[in-house]
């Protein structure tokens, strides 16, 4: 589940979100907080919800006892006993601040004290390798094998860019979401994800 806490849909946005989706599968992801006006959009990775997860939960539409919030500030790290109960796991929607700004605790966390909360590590990673994090845990029902590195360079006609954030390695490469190095180096979405996010023939909006 993943909290959207941006004001924009973003195309960096855009991009984690769609990579999230891969990672989990659309039919395990629920996007909730969502703007009416992105609804139809990130329906195409994942459930859809416009109320947030604190609403959910308040409401009683969500039993608290089945949520856990992924929140750096937690003071436990999730396990794969975490699984054994939970159904939902919240991962905040926001493009890392460099320091952090605790905006998921802020936003999330601190509203729901019934709730609990976990955390991934001491580093900050983006949100889809969060949920690679979670899903590998998960699937492996430990992280055996999984490494890490803490920053990553992007080359481009200007410089470089540093991304100071921690990405999973897979197959010995950080997991970046498909297209985000393009979109570093020329500022727009690859033309065949614009065709993807917003139909045939549509120009990046």
């Amino acid at each position: 589940m993943i909290e959207h806490l941006e004001e924009a849909l973003s195309p960096w946005l855009i991009l984690e979100y769609r990579h999230a989706s891969a990672i989990a599968g659309r039919e395990n992801l629920v996007f909730t907080n969502v703007p009416p006006n992105y609804t139809r959009l990130l329906s195409r990775y994942g459930r859809v919800v416009n109320e947030s997860v604190v609403r959910l939960v308040k409401s009683g539409v969500l039993k608290a006892s089945e949520v856990i919030i992924l929140d750096p500030r937690a003071s436990r790290r999730i396990e794969y006993e975490d699984f054994l109960r939970a159904r939902y796991f919240v991962v905040g929607g926001i493009l890392g601040d460099h320091p952090p700004r605790r905006r998921t605790y802020t936003y999330i966390t601190s509203k729901l004290p019934e709730c609990e909360a976990r955390n991934i590590g001491e580093q900050q990673f983006s949100i889809d390798g969060t949920v690679y994090y979670i899903m590998y845990l998960f699937r492996n029902r430990g992280l055996t094998g999984l490494g890490f590195v803490d920053g990553v360079t992007v080359e481009t006609d200007h410089g470089y860019v540093y991304l100071p954030y921690r990405y999973p390695l897979v197959e010995g490469r950080p997991l970046l979401a498909p297209g985000l190095e393009y979109y570093i180096r020329y500022r727009r979405l690859p033309p065949e994800i614009v065709e993807e996010v917003y139909g045939e023939g549509s120009r990046e909006k």
